[in-house]
């Protein structure tokens, strides 16, 4: 009866599968769409005459667009969020582990508390939905968020590009921080 029940649970959030797949498909095509027009916007004339200095000026006024500034912020903000709950769900899961395998043994001699243990897993598949519902919106919000910043992200590739292809000295700061 439990593995029913578990069965059960898992085709449910399954079945949500090909929706959440094709939110992310569309999410795709639009993501891909918005990184094609960017990286032509990105071209600008003159780009190659630019000096060193100019690039590195173009790339602070570009990385420093409130746009910018805020689509990292949110995104930041939602990365800390996920560590803190995934935090929180490695102590419940411990804990739950031990519950569930108390309750299995106890099942075994006291008739009855199967039924309690399988509404258990129906609670926590139910729940996993909902969480995987949220999830997927707010990684919609989060791809949104980058979309709307592409044209930004392309034209500050473009000036980093540059920037290599004549050794300027803000990029191998860049780098020598980065492995830092």
């Amino acid at each position: 009866m439990r593995t029913l029940v578990s069965m059960l649970a898992i085709s449910a959030v399954l079945a949500l599968t090909p929706a959440f797949a094709q939110d992310y498909e569309a999410m795709a095509v639009q993501m891909e769409q918005s990184m094609a027009d960017a990286q032509a916007q990105a071209l600008r004339p003159g780009d190659e005459q630019l000096t060193c200095e100019q690039l590195e000026t173009e790339m602070a006024t570009t990385m420093q667009d409130p746009q910018v500034q805020a689509a990292v912020a949110q995104n930041g903000a939602y990365g800390q969020e996920q560590m803190d709950q995934m935090n929180a769900l490695a102590g419940r899961a411990r804990a739950q582990m031990a519950t569930s395998m108390f309750m299995g043994l106890a099942s075994a001699f006291i008739p009855g508390l199967g039924y309690a243990q399988m509404a258990q897993q129906q609670m926590m598949a139910a729940q996993q939905q909902r969480q995987a519902q949220q999830h997927m919106a707010q990684m919609m919000e989060m791809a949104q968020r980058m979309q709307t910043i592409m044209p930004q992200m392309m034209r500050g590739q473009r000036i980093y590009e540059l920037g290599q292809s004549k050794q300027c000295a803000f990029v191998q700061q860049q780098a020598d921080a980065s492995q830092n």
